[in-house]
């Protein structure tokens, strides 16, 4: 059972790097808020029969009860962090868009220390530290002593940005672990795919630039990322729970690196450097966190994840 558990994790995060590849590429047929469209709606088609079919909620006293908890979720985590997302690919690279994102643990543990007043051990702090030294390896080129006077990539600026609000997203998930899993990710897949419907005028669509390989990847994202991921991270989590589930993710800038390779993209020296300390920096606080967190594990199906 655990070691299918764990084949379950590490395909969650498989198809989280996919997104990232995938994302890329799409983006040079659809406008990043079409991509955003297309992917929560294909993914809310599938999960709403899905969840009335598993767990059958009371669709209309879930919202009732909480109508503002789902809004916020679904503009921070559907709307704002996948359109940002989405824009920032078409600046810079999947492989630094996965190791940026590798650092929203560390945030998410930085947030928690100063708006939660959680606490953190020196080793966890100096993981987090080496985390965002491995990030600014990658970002800099090598180059840290130019580290203000490095011209930026406009696209790891705005994955930055995306980072905090899936932290800011991730932290106040928590308050929705009384919804069933399923019911929780299609109501804010709807929520966000109507939020999103009046911005899709600001970003037209030129269906003469759509490719196959275009409509193949906003299916992908909209499948495998949102639901797929969704799923075997759950299944994983209900297994090992979530401190070991989540030292798996640091296998996401692997996944990228490699499906990057794989498709033609460069692959820089640097980020295969400042990749390796990122990992070692979330392994080292990943560790810590999975041995002082099992008493805290979560019951089975409370643990909520959003889609990377």
């Amino acid at each position: 059972m655990k070691t299918k558990a764990w084949l379950f994790l590490v395909l969650a995060n498989l198809f989280w790097a996919g997104n990232l590849i995938f994302g890329k590429s799409v983006t040079a047929d659809f406008p990043p808020i079409w991509v955003s469209f297309l992917r929560w709606a294909i993914a809310a088609v599938v999960l709403i029969p899905m969840a009335q079919l598993v767990e059958k909620p009371n669709w209309l006293k879930v919202w009732r009860n909480n109508w503002g908890l789902l809004l916020f979720l679904a503009l921070v985590g559907v709307v704002f962090y996948t359109l940002l997302t989405y824009t920032a690919l078409q600046h810079t690279s999947s492989t630094n868009g996965s190791l940026i994102n590798s650092l929203t643990p560390a945030v998410m543990i930085v947030l928690s220390l100063l708006f939660l007043k959680d606490k953190i051990s020196v080793w966890q702090g100096a993981g987090l530290v080496l985390s965002f030294l491995g990030v600014l390896t990658v970002l800099t080129k090598g180059h840290l002593l130019g580290v203000f006077s490095t011209h930026y990539n406009e696209g790891d600026g705005i994955l930055l940005i995306a980072v905090f609000l899936w932290a800011i997203y991730s932290i106040i998930s928590k308050r929705a672990q009384h919804l069933p899993p399923i019911t929780f990710v299609a109501f804010t897949a709807f929520i966000g795919v109507i939020c999103l419907i009046p911005l899709l005028f600001t970003q037209p669509l030129h269906i003469e630039r759509i490719s196959e390989l275009g409509v193949t990847g906003v299916l992908y994202l909209g499948l495998f990322p949102s639901i797929g991921s969704f799923l075997f991270w759950n299944q994983g989590v209900k297994v090992l729970g979530p401190g070991k589930a989540s030292i798996t993710m640091n296998l996401m800038p692997i996944f990228t690196a490699i499906l990057s390779v794989l498709t033609g993209q460069e692959l820089l020296v640097t980020q295969v450097i400042g990749g390796v300390i990122v990992i070692a920096g979330m392994l080292l606080s990943a560790n810590l966190m999975a041995r002082g967190g099992r008493a805290r594990t979560k019951p089975v199906g409370k643990e909520h994840t959003g889609v990377i």
